[in-house]
């Protein structure tokens, strides 16, 4: 592609010839003029970069003018991309990549120190999490033991958070605190989010409804039995 800067020099002092022709021969500085100016919008990237070209002022009226050329001369900008001047501007290239968690594709900064690994703050929560209750936690022998206790409860649980009914990413959470209780009972479904509320000063706000949900499978339970 040639470089726009040069092109803009080039069409300038041509444009200027052409001028000092049009007294000559109007007919054949119309049809050139016409060819240039396409030449300048097949190289932009931008209207703003077109109105720099031709020096329109880089407002309302010199962008009106830009959009009056295209209408009039039928002038094709599918190319455009109003982000270009910016992605130019960018340090760290943006790159697509697959969450760990979900599976579904997002975006990042690469190389940025806050790039991400994760698409949302919920699937975060499940990455980073420490323990048994991270999805990528191995025991000394390479087997998740996620495997064994989420097993037990999606058996007997339907896999959909207590609180919320979130079905897409959930948590096992261990009611009585103890992990290496895996009775049904003991094993709540939870998102992410209201599994963090439990473990924070926010327990309180789903507590009663979660209490209330251990306490209907448990009777059922014994009804059952």
């Amino acid at each position: 592609m040639v470089n726009t800067i040069h092109l803009g020099c080039m069409i300038a002092v041509r444009v200027r010839h052409l001028r000092l022709e049009i007294f000559s021969n109007p007919v054949v500085f119309i049809c050139m003029e016409i060819h240039i100016i396409k030449q300048i919008f097949e190289n932009a990237h931008s209207k703003s970069e077109v109105a720099r070209i031709l020096k329109y002022p880089i407002n309302g009226v010199g962008l009106r003018k830009v959009t009056k050329l295209i209408n009039d001369h039928k002038i094709n900008i599918d190319h455009f991309d109003r982000h270009w001047i910016k992605k130019q501007n960018i340090k760290y290239p943006i790159i697509q990549k697959i969450c760990p968690v979900c599976g579904n594709p997002f975006t990042t900064q690469q190389g940025h120190e806050k790039e991400k690994k994760t698409c949302s703050y919920s699937c975060s929560n499940t990455f980073h999490r420490t323990g048994e209750n991270n999805p990528n936690y191995k025991d000394g022998n390479g087997k998740s033991p996620n495997s064994s206790y989420r097993r037990i409860c999606f058996k007997y649980h339907k896999k959909e958070c207590v609180v919320c009914g979130e079905n897409i990413i959930v948590d096992v959470h261990h009611y009585d605190g103890d992990h290496k209780n895996n009775k049904p009972e003991n094993l709540i479904p939870l998102c992410p989010t209201h599994h963090t509320y439990w473990h924070s000063k926010f327990r309180l706000m789903i507590k009663e409804k979660i209490d209330g949900y251990v306490k209907n499978f448990v009777n059922n339970m014994v009804a059952i039995v």
